[in-house]
């Protein structure tokens, strides 16, 4: 498989598969009276992100993930997660980052595959390989914020299915 199969094409899946999820929701929330906020603070526990930090997360993680295997520096993150109080801002940053990534020409991340990327974290940074960093963290990481919006949505009643997480 080449990068572009195992990052952008996953992510863009992801994504894509996210939105099928938060419009079940949304139109859960709607059919019962829910304040659709509400759902958005739905966490699984109280140490862990709500579901609009979680879809931020899977967003703007699959972003970085291709930025820093294309050597770029980032740009300025996006507004924080807890600014979105809306459905609507939701889809407009996975559309925002779909677009992002169809900008992506599939070539050109073959060479991060064996470019160093640093991951920065609190107690200093890690090095890896690009094609470990892909494979050990960004997608990993990726799949953790999306499948646990998927467990807070399931979590707050809504109807969803392995196969609308999959996209079969």
């Amino acid at each position: 498989m080449k990068a572009f199969d195992v990052s952008v094409g996953i992510f863009a899946r992801g994504l894509t598969n996210l939105k099928v999820l938060l419009t079940k929701g949304e139109a859960h929330a709607a059919s019962r009276g829910i304040e659709p906020g509400s759902l958005l603070r739905a966490h699984l526990a109280d140490d862990m992100f709500p579901l609009a930090v979680q879809v931020h997360w899977v967003a703007e993680g699959a972003k970085l993930a291709v930025d820093r295997l294309l050597g770029a520096s980032g740009a300025a993150a996006p507004p924080v997660a807890a600014e979105m109080k809306s459905f609507a801002e939701l889809y407009e940053r996975i559309e925002a980052t779909l677009a992002y990534l169809g900008t992506v020409e599939p070539g050109a991340l073959e060479a991060g595959l064996d470019r160093t990327i640093e991951l920065p974290h609190p107690g200093g940074s890690k090095a890896m390989r690009g094609d470990r960093f892909l494979a050990e963290f960004a997608i990993p990481s990726f799949y953790f914020h999306l499948t646990t919006a998927y467990g807070i949505l399931r979590h707050e009643g809504v109807a969803l299915r392995k196969g609308d997480f999959l996209g079969v």
